[in-house]
């Protein structure tokens, strides 16, 4: 007898799933019934199934196991899953759903979820990084102004940095030692530190001031090329830079908050907000040549990368971003001092 239902049981595995009804067995719970005709959860139950659930038919049915309503089932009340949309983030989320409708909305909840902003949204349950800030409110107790090399240098405060509000045209390092001064032209040769003129042009001098190479951004030479008290940012002075402009509301319009509010090509201006005044200086470039006065406005860090190029920030007059981005320290960029 044990042999005999060993066989039946091995002959039912080998046959269709569609076929085990055929075979007379104990059903022992609805919801093991269920699973035999198609649905993997309650949730997938059409009506028919629940109210067949607390008949009497299925206590009929969990004895007899009779063949044809297991068969019928699936046509008479099949199995329902639940449509609409399944994405937790959207603001139509429905936990009940089974399958996407692909209905699901990511607007019409979406805001400013900070209550602290100025354009704070109580009925926004998604922040959309559009919070807007009082861009006045800084911690940082900075000077007026910095004298350094018969120059004086206007201080900004964003946050709690103090920065210069215009870029650097010392001649000297901050012991006073001449930083030498070449074209363009030879500034991919160069392994020491250098300035240079944007195409030896004083106007553009007056405007800009000069564009060091990477080399003389990142030494400590002489006491670098700030004056006491002041260093070329690092890398990280830069990213606490830009994670206050996030907090501030301008996560998406950095360059815009920095960029002066004149002299960019192609109407690029952006609105100054703190006074930093970034210009489009251009750059020298490792071909020798200068480009991109009043398009883009490169600014070193002092911070080499792994690769042995230098971290630097770019604004330029197409974009309201600010840019990240390694040079090779052969290439001239602007520089802007913030205190140590």
């Amino acid at each position: 007898m044990i042999e005999r239902h060993a066989k039946l049981t091995l002959e039912q595995e080998r046959r269709p799933v569609g076929l085990l009804f055929l075979q007379p067995r104990w059903v022992s719970s609805f919801d093991s019934l269920v699973m035999e005709i198609g649905c993997t959860s309650q949730a997938e139950w059409a009506p028919g199934f629940r109210a067949i659930k607390s008949s009497r038919t299925f206590h009929v049915m969990k004895y007899l196991n009779i063949i044809a309503f297991a068969f019928a089932a699936p046509t008479l009340f099949g199995c329902s899953k639940e449509e609409g949309c399944t994405y937790p983030a959207a603001c139509n989320f429905n936990e009940e759903a089974v399958v996407d409708d692909g209905s699901c909305d990511f607007v019409t909840c979406a805001g400013c979820t900070d209550p602290d902003a100025l354009n704070y949204d109580a009925s926004a349950t998604t922040d959309d990084g559009s919070c807007e800030y009082d861009p006045s409110v800084t911690t940082a107790e900075c000077v007026s102004s910095v004298d350094f090399d018969d120059y004086s240098y206007p201080v900004v405060a964003i946050g709690d940095q103090c920065w210069f509000g215009e870029n650097l045209r010392s001649t000297v390092f901050q012991d006073g030692t001449t930083i030498p001064e070449e074209t363009a032209a030879n500034f991919p040769s160069l392994t020491t530190p250098a300035r240079s003129t944007y195409n030896n042009s004083t106007s553009v001098f007056n405007a800009q001031g000069y564009l060091y190479n990477g080399i003389a951004a990142t030494s400590s030479q002489n006491g670098g090329l700030c004056p006491s008290g002041w260093h070329v940012p690092t890398e990280l002075d830069w990213m606490e830079l830009e994670s206050y402009l996030v907090v501030a509301g301008y996560g998406k319009r950095m360059g815009e908050a920095l960029k002066s509010q004149s002299g960019w090509a192609q109407n690029g201006n952006g609105s100054d907000v703190y006074g930093f005044n970034g210009s489009g200086g251009g750059h020298a470039w490792p071909d020798g040549s200068n480009y991109s006065l009043n398009y883009y406005g490169t600014y070193w860090s002092s911070t080499y990368t792994s690769s042995g190029d230098v971290m630097q920030r770019t604004l330029s007059s197409g974009s309201n971003q600010l840019n990240r981005a390694e040079y090779w320290d052969v290439i001239g960029c602007s520089v802007r001092c913030i205190a140590d």
